[in-house]
């Protein structure tokens, strides 16, 4: 009897979480669009830069500062990187088309890498919102906290575009890559040690190995669709 009762609440916890997540996608959808229709492109990138600069000097103030937030004056931000990087891939494909002989422009392929990186800041973004909703804070926070702790892999992409000056730059930007790759990582650490408001760095560590590994399997899940976050 008690193990029925206990079925029913996990099933009624279920049917609650999942009616939460598709109210918390409603209101991230209009709340997109809203944002949309008013970016000042000029005016966000000096945020931007602004942000850099910040993450740069103080990461860890900055990125409690982002979560922290509660009039959602950094999600226009997060939508302009999430934009910039697609951008930067599409172009980087074109270019490659365009300057390498044995390149073959694949339609879909390209699309595919489009949607990469914009997929991949919103599957770690859901995964934080699902494991946090104890916390109740909204699906746009976790979106914006995850994309500005990917700018890092941003300017890894920019830096990407150095090859068509000389391939010999590889052996400079690949291990720098790498280092904005790591930096990207501990970003994402305290991005969910704020998140989930542990104020113990073990515990931390514990949740976000959690949304690593679930990230990862969600990434293994799309590579069979040839998409690869």
């Amino acid at each position: 009897m008690e193990e029925n009762e206990k079925v029913n609440e996990q099933n009624e916890q279920q049917v609650n979480n999942d009616g939460e997540l598709k109210k918390q996608a409603a209101e991230t959808i209009k709340a997109t669009k809203e944002q949309m229709k008013n970016i000042n492109f000029k005016e966000e990138a000096e945020k931007g830069k602004g942000l850099i600069r910040k993450l740069a000097t103080k990461p860890i103030e900055t990125i409690k500062e982002v979560v922290e937030d509660n009039k959602n004056q950094f999600y226009k931000t997060a939508l302009v990187i999430m934009i910039v990087w697609a951008a930067l891939i599409l172009i980087k494909r074109i270019l490659d088309f365009i300057i390498y002989d044995y390149y073959k422009f694949d339609v879909l392929a390209t699309i595919k890498s489009i949607l990469s990186p914009i997929l991949e800041i919103l599957a770690m973004a859901i995964i934080i919102h699902v494991l946090n909703s104890s916390n109740k804070q909204p699906l746009t926070k976790s979106i914006t906290a995850v994309a500005i702790a990917k700018i890092p892999l941003v300017i890894s992409v920019v830096l990407g575009y150095l090859i068509y000056i000389s391939s010999n730059i590889t052996y400079i930007t690949n291990p720098i890559s790498s280092l904005l790759s790591v930096i990207s990582t501990v970003l994402m650490f305290f991005v969910v040690k704020e998140m989930f408001k542990e104020e113990e760095n073990e515990k931390a560590l514990k949740v976000f190995i959690k949304v690593e590994i679930i990230y990862y399997i969600v990434a293994f899940a799309f590579s069979f669709l040839g998409i690869y976050l």
